[in-house]
């Protein structure tokens, strides 16, 4: 699978991950619920149908520190944090498995299960999601919320919402078998203010960039606007390393190299946008992975960005 498949696929105008997708993507969840944690956040006490203060797109994610690396030709580098979710349950229904992230210019979220049936958890960075007709009042631990029912992926779906301490909203949905006013409620009640790391990330981006969208835990990509414009840095899983790589990718001044010990191959190619960079490597768990940079970036900056890809 190349890099305008997965894009296709998992872009922002994608369709719904496949149920094998999100099967391949569980691997992680238990040790997280198992860990010490503190206790149950409270929510403010806000009017949730008035629209919230905008909160800025990295409020949640990746947290920039001051640059590292850089010239007066390149784009600066600095070392950056995992990009986490803010909320973490404490318990999760036998058979629904690990979580799948998803992040867009608007929300992050995470999703249990199959779809419709399951339970997920989405926040809203900007207060624009209107609650239906039929939203009642409801309590999260003593604080406001909206309860509603509606079908969702052909299937019965109980959605619980409130406005969080980041000025923003939480929807908490169960559906299929978990459907149920009660059930959504007490798995709301039981949210851990406890970070989850995402099975993709980077240790060194871009100064300055942020995550604007992360798409079934196989393509990260950050930006510098957090608007998913031609400048950006993507990286994404692959099934494997592609063997004819300059072909593949009309890619010039290709170059063999290797990143901690395992193989890595990298080139520029020409895009509507200018200039970028490729490289393909293997993370230390044995996945292979695409860059796509800048091509103001240097050829360490590029080596420096993909020996800091982490998968799980």
């Amino acid at each position: 699978m190349n890099d305008l498949d997965l894009l296709d696929t998992f872009g922002p105008s994608a369709v719904e991950p496949s149920d094998t997708t999100l099967a391949a993507a569980r691997a992680r969840l238990a040790a997280a619920i198992d860990a010490p944690s503190p206790a149950v956040r409270r929510t403010r006490r806000l009017p949730l149908l008035v629209a919230a203060s905008v909160v800025a797109a990295g409020a949640v994610g990746v947290a920039v520190t001051p640059a590292l690396v850089g010239s007066d030709d390149s784009i600066a580098l600095a070392a950056v944090d995992p990009l986490t979710f803010p909320w973490t349950p404490a318990t999760v229904p036998a058979g629904l498995g690990d979580p799948v992230f998803d992040k867009d210019l608007g929300h992050f979220g995470v999703v249990y299960g199959e779809s419709g049936s399951g339970f997920s958890i989405f926040t809203q960075i900007e207060s624009d999601w209107d609650l239906p007709s039929n939203a009642r009042d409801a309590e999260v631990n003593g604080e406001p919320a909206k309860v509603f029912e509606r079908e969702r992926n052909g299937a019965p779906a109980v959605t619980v919402a409130w406005e969080d301490d980041t000025e923003g909203e939480t929807w908490v949905t169960g559906s299929g078998p978990y459907a149920e006013p009660d059930t959504v409620l007490s798995f709301v009640e039981a949210l851990r203010e406890k970070p989850q790391p995402v099975d993709l990330s980077l240790t060194v981006a871009p100064s300055g960039w942020m995550p604007t969208f992360y798409k079934a835990d196989r393509i990260l990509t950050l930006t510098q606007s957090g608007e998913y414009g031609p400048e950006r840095l993507t990286v994404a899983l692959l099934d494997q390393l592609t063997a004819d790589f300059a072909g593949a990718y009309a890619a010039t001044g290709v170059e063999r190299t290797t990143i901690d010990g395992r193989p890595a191959t990298f080139g520029q190619q020409e895009t509507d946008g200018g200039t970028q960079w490729v490289l393909e490597a293997t993370a230390r768990d044995g996945q292979p992975f695409q860059v796509q940079a800048p091509g103001a970036l240097t050829e360490a900056q590029l080596l420096g960005i993909a020996a800091g890809v982490r998968h799980r």
